[in-house]
């Protein structure tokens, strides 16, 4: 179904590279679980960020934005407003089929996936500011 997502623009950015090695590994695992929760809106979601991550030559905001909106989706997180306060919603997926624990791992992985993102920005930022102190010295 998916094609690997090949580097049509070349970049040293850390942080493209870790996204782009997640989605290539785990991108149709992930449609299928956006799909699993959101249909073929969620399956178009995970294509989109896919389709910007062959273009892309650094991870810009928007894309950093659209990996939190798909956490937040298979993670349940934008279905509890719409649920009533008995959390019916949840009824629609079993918790103890396989699909749920996979989609569990999924979530967590991304979670994991968007923290390296982070740390690598803070490493960056730390770079930047210790280059200034050595240009003066």
């Amino acid at each position: 179904m998916l094609r690997t997502l090949p580097n049509r623009t070349l970049s040293t950015e850390p942080q493209l590279s870790a996204v782009r090695a997640h989605f290539a590994e785990h991108g149709t695992a992930l449609c299928n679980a956006a799909k699993l929760i959101d249909g073929d809106a969620g399956t178009a979601r995970v294509l989109r960020i896919m389709s910007s991550l062959r273009e892309a030559s650094r991870l810009d905001r928007t894309t950093r934005g659209k990996l939190v909106d798909l956490h937040r989706l298979l993670s349940l997180d934008p279905f509890i407003d719409a649920c009533e306060p008995d959390f019916s919603c949840y009824v629609l997926l079993d918790p103890e089929s396989p699909e749920v624990e996979e989609l569990c791992l999924l979530t967590d992985q991304l979670f994991e996936l968007l923290v390296e993102i982070g740390e690598l920005d803070e490493d960056h930022d730390a770079l930047a500011l210790a280059l200034p102190a050595e240009d003066a010295a």
